[in-house]
């Protein structure tokens, strides 16, 4: 597997933010606003057509992010 078929570690963050906004159902709320051109107007909005443009929606539907590193105060 190659570095192109993996998202940056800025892009996996911007993933991880909008699954922790949007819930359960972020993987079909992210396609959905690929579809429609809404994530150009989100926060991440670049990144997230970043990895459309790169990855694209097959690489949605099986993706797993790993989970957030917690920061400690």
């Amino acid at each position: 597997m190659s570095q192109d078929d993996q998202p940056t570690a800025e892009q996996v963050e911007a993933l991880q933010r909008f699954a922790s906004t949007h819930g359960r159902t972020w993987k079909s709320k992210l396609l959905d606003a690929w579809l429609s051109g809404r994530d150009e107007r989100m926060p991440d909005g670049g990144l997230l057509r970043q990895v459309r443009n790169q990855l694209g929606p097959c690489w949605l539907h099986k993706a797993v992010l790993p989970t957030p590193a917690v920061e400690h105060a």
